[in-house]
């Protein structure tokens, strides 16, 4: 048996995710990791309700750990399985064709494991409430997905166009007959109508703001995200773009360049919490309270791109939602995690959110993205 295989045996999850628990300040030691391994041999545990019950009895010491379990449990594991499958793929891959590792694998080897001593590796894909300055892994945009991203700003300026005035304007183009202003301009014919004028509605101002998640939890869909952030700032005249975690970060001007490499690396500079921990509530209330304020009017459209873990005050997320949802025109949030049809959020922080939510886009790949566009707008 391999490494990577043997690393995903039971037992080695179970020690992983007690572990994880430790770093939510669960007090577990090997005596409460040993007592659930023993429990788990006395039940079915292909049962996964039996699964989370016994895991639940044995490590968790007070009614507050209690009430957190449910949302810490669905995350690591759900998070687990779609890394653990990935990782089988790729080393059966490798041993087919051995050549160096994709780097798609290395991508998925970082957000599992960190780059950490193996005692420190199961942080995996969680929001802690520690700043970290990792750089990102940036590789550049090749020609078909450029194509596919102008053609996702095209649908959004589309979207945005599609917003109804109720002001006319003045028009030289004969679609509709604007009668005031033809009735003034043939005064000076005695009332004869040799002169007409046409009117049009009336260009919105729209502004579009994106909010961009950097946090640990989404580090598998960063060249997503940053590739989105770069093309649409670039693309879209009328956007604000932000990065946000722990805190909210302005990264309107450093993305503005031509060059792509450039740009990023001004952007992982600017960002101190890239890759740290996650907090929408305060971040959300940074938007609402700074500069970024005069932006969110009724004709802006908001972007969220986020998982919708978060570490912060479910209370002040709920609160900055609300305000925000009762500023703007529309809220959209793209998560990667809503990809099924009866999709319903596990985590506290997206079950939060989506009551405010006006479209929810599941999908972080560039044609998966535009064919939801296309489908809101149609």
């Amino acid at each position: 048996m391999n490494r990577a295989q043997g690393r995903t045996t039971l037992s080695h999850h179970i020690i992983q995710f007690c572990a994880f628990l430790r770093q939510k300040s669960f007090p577990i030691g090997p005596q409460e990791q040993q007592e659930a391994l023993q429990a788990l041999v006395d039940i079915d545990w292909k049962d996964s309700i039996q699964f989370k019950l016994v895991l639940q009895c044995t490590l968790c010491k007070s009614y507050e750990q209690f009430a957190q379990f449910d949302e810490l449990y669905f995350h690591y594991w759900k998070s687990l399985s779609k890394s653990v499958d990935s990782k089988v793929k790729e080393v059966a891959t490798a041993e087919q064709q051995p050549k160096p590792k994709p780097p798609s694998f290395q991508e998925i080897k970082n957000w599992l494991h960190g780059n950490q001593p193996p005692e420190e590796d199961v942080k995996m894909a969680q929001a802690s409430d520690q700043e970290s300055k990792n750089a990102a892994d940036i590789r550049m945009i090749n020609p078909t997905q450029l194509q596919a991203w102008r053609e996702i700003i095209q649908l959004i300026e589309q979207m945005v166009k599609k917003l109804p005035s109720r002001r006319y304007v003045s028009s030289k183009s004969p679609r509709q007959l604007y009668f005031r202003a033809t009735l003034n301009r043939n005064m000076r014919y005695g009332g004869e109508l040799l002169e007409l004028r046409f009117k049009e509605k009336k260009r919105n101002k729209t502004q579009i703001v994106l909010l961009c998640d950097v946090s640990k939890s989404m580090e598998l869909y960063s060249k997503f995200v940053l590739h989105m952030m770069y093309m649409l700032q670039n693309g879209l005249f009328n956007l604000q773009c932000y990065a946000f975690s722990t805190s909210l970060y302005d990264v309107s001007k450093p993305l503005k360049s031509r060059d792509l490499q450039g740009a990023l690396k001004a952007l992982t500079q600017k960002v101190e919490g890239w890759s740290g921990g996650t907090n929408m509530g305060a971040s959300l209330s940074q938007l609402l309270a700074g500069k970024g304020n005069r932006y969110l009017h009724s004709k802006t459209f908001v972007f969220i791109v986020s998982d919708g873990w978060d570490s912060g005050d479910i209370g002040q997320l709920n609160k900055s939602l609300r305000k925000l949802k009762s500023r703007v025109n529309k809220l959209i949030w793209i998560n990667p995690l809503a990809q099924t049809s009866n999709y319903s959020p596990e985590v506290l922080g997206m079950k939060t959110a989506l009551p405010y939510v006006d479209y929810l886009i599941p999908s972080m790949e560039v044609s998966g993205f535009k064919k939801w566009l296309r489908k809101i707008l149609s």
